[in-house]
């Protein structure tokens, strides 16, 4: 398996400080839930920047906080180098073709244009997907109505409206 990754170097932002019960029960499934280490769990969530208490369901499994992103995606790459992928930052797709044998996506890479055959490609690339535009998926539905935004401080504590708890900055 081959993955290739627009950017050159992982950000190091912090565009996601935990993840979902959802994500736990998967990473769980595959035997890499103790590749995180040690992290907060938490019976908070929102939908849509809106408050729920999980602790209100019987058997409900909680989330993980007070993981940077960066943290979570080091894991990853860990656990994918270990099993073999292919992992190759700076390609970008900028096309594909498709035929009863597979796809050809031509990409630019660190040495220019590549074309590079697969049996099937999978596009994991966002809202803006470009493997969505350039295979033609419609991406029907309506826009956000509201966006939330997330910052990395030092220094500093924090009240988050859904707790109440104050929270010292960690990174």
């Amino acid at each position: 398996m081959t993955v290739l990754e627009r950017l050159t170097e992982p950000t190091g932002e912090s565009r996601g400080l935990g993840f979902t019960a959802r994500t736990m029960e998967v990473f769980e499934q595959r035997g890499i839930l103790g590749r995180i280490g040690e992290f907060e769990k938490s019976n908070v969530g929102h939908f849509g920047g809106l408050p729920m208490d999980f602790d209100i369901l019987d058997g409900a499994r909680f989330g993980g906080k007070t993981l940077p992103q960066s943290h979570t995606e080091a894991m990853l790459a860990g656990w994918a180098a270990d099993v073999g992928v292919d992992f190759r930052r700076g390609y970008e797709l900028i096309g594909l073709t498709e035929d009863n044998d597979g796809v050809t996506a031509e990409v630019n890479g660190p040495n220019g244009l590549e074309r590079l055959r697969a049996d099937y490609l999978v596009g994991c690339d966002g809202g803006r997907s470009t493997v969505r535009k350039a295979a033609g998926f419609d991406f029907p539905g309506t826009a956000a109505t509201m966006e939330m935004f997330l910052a990395d401080f030092r220094g500093a504590e924090t009240k988050p409206r859904m707790t109440g708890e104050t929270v010292p900055a960690a990174w």
